[in-house]
């Protein structure tokens, strides 16, 4: 090997050397950018938990609303069949009152 040579093949160790920190450098930004898109799904994740957490109390909570005019129907309707079952009573205890006192 002369030394021209050998001067050429140093150059292109000095080149690729170069590449290399670039190409590691480039890495490095790319891992803090993957760390940082780590923290924030995790921010994310924790978001959506609490979120679902809200939105099962929400869902219980309209589930209850839903069941109060049925209830409610249900205690008028009861209430409704009463007045009229105690009328029919009311009105056949009568018409039988009337007819032992005539």
């Amino acid at each position: 090997m002369d030394s021209e040579n050998l001067a050429q093949r140093v150059a292109a160790l000095e080149a690729d050397k170069k590449t290399i920190f670039r190409q590691l450098a480039e890495v490095k930004e790319d891992i803090k950018d993957i760390r940082r898109l780590t923290a924030a799904v995790e921010r994310i994740a924790v978001k959506t938990e609490i979120i679902g957490e809200k939105v099962d109390g929400i869902d219980r909570r309209l589930g209850s609303v839903e069941s109060a005019p049925a209830e409610d129907y249900r205690h008028f309707k009861r209430v409704v069949i009463g007045g009229f079952v105690t009328t029919i009573i009311a009105s056949v205890l009568s018409a039988v009152i009337s007819q032992i006192i005539k």
